[in-house]
């Protein structure tokens, strides 16, 4: 006998405020981003260009975070997601991840070709438009991070942010390299503050990978919740056979489980203990009457 329950439907893990906010982002980044990539291409400014092409990335990335909201919220009552469409912010995190770690390469690779053939740079031109960046960048992270929402579990908005906060990263360096090239006469240091954001954007992109990469391939430490369940299951006296732990979202978790049981057993009692005990979204129960209990290996 099996017993499910579940909601098919989960709730939303953003808000209408953090669609709205991205779609203001948009709009703002795309300028600027135009902006940044011809006055870097006429001032010869490598830091100033690198900037404006992570930028451009960033503006992919906001049209990749709000095209996952549209899709998740389009698709929140489909059957065919077994689960809902949780997954699909979780996705659009992952792929705005990669086109971080893309980026922060080509910028390592344009940056080692300056050093080795150094062009001049219009110092003054440059740092105006990385200022104005800067500001730029500023406000959008200030619009994403408010409500809290650029802080929380949603890895779509998540990597929406961490795109902002490298690009004003990459302007404030940018802004030092010209500055320290104005005043020592020396194109170098445009070249190597390009490589150091860069580092910088792997190693944020990397995290951001790792972290939405486990949800999408349903890797999930569970070892604390299936001894606590396994525990919950003896003091009930019942055996657990099987048990399988795995996130749905960024913020929900299901649970499957099965038991075998060789007396009379409270179905409603376990699982209302089970709600107690966890915050799954989903739960499907298996029992098995007169079976005896999985042997450990």
């Amino acid at each position: 006998m099996t017993e499910r329950l579940c909601d098919q439907k989960l709730p939303a893990a953003h808000t209408h405020g953090s669609i709205t906010r991205t779609r203001v982002v948009v709009g703002i980044t795309l300028v600027t981003m135009a902006g940044e990539i011809v006055f870097g291409l006429l001032t010869g400014s490598m830091a100033l260009l690198a900037d404006g092409i992570h930028m451009g990335t960033h503006t992919f990335a906001l049209l990749v975070t709000l095209l996952a909201y549209r899709i998740a919220a389009r698709h929140a009552d489909d059957p065919d997601f077994a689960f809902s469409s949780g997954k699909v912010g979780v996705l659009g995190g992952y792929t705005n991840a990669v086109i971080l770690g893309i980026t922060a390469l080509a910028m390592i690779y344009e940056a080692v070709h300056r050093m080795i053939e150094p062009q001049p740079i219009s110092y003054t031109q440059a740092l105006i438009v990385a200022v104005v960046g800067l500001v730029v960048n500023l406000v959008s992270a200030l619009l994403l991070s408010s409500g809290g929402d650029a802080h929380g579990h949603d890895h779509n908005l998540r990597s929406t942010y961490l795109h902002v906060l490298t690009d004003a990263m990459t302007s404030v360096l940018a802004i030092i390299a010209l500055l320290a090239g104005r005043l020592f006469d020396q194109s170098w240091p445009d070249a190597w503050v390009a490589v150091l954001g860069a580092l910088v954007i792997l190693k944020w992109a990397y995290g951001l990978l790792v972290t939405s990469g486990s949800i999408l391939v349903d890797h999930y430490r569970s070892d604390e919740e299936r001894t606590s369940l396994q525990h919950l299951a003896e003091s009930f006296g019942a055996h657990m056979q099987d048990l399988h732990i795995w996130q749905l979202s960024e913020q929900h978790r299901a649970l499957i489980m099965s038991i075998s049981v060789e007396k009379e057993f409270d179905r409603a009692e376990f699982l209302h203990a089970v709600k107690e005990s966890t915050d799954y979204h989903h739960i499907t129960l298996e029992v098995t009457a007169d079976t005896p209990p999985l042997m450990k290996a």
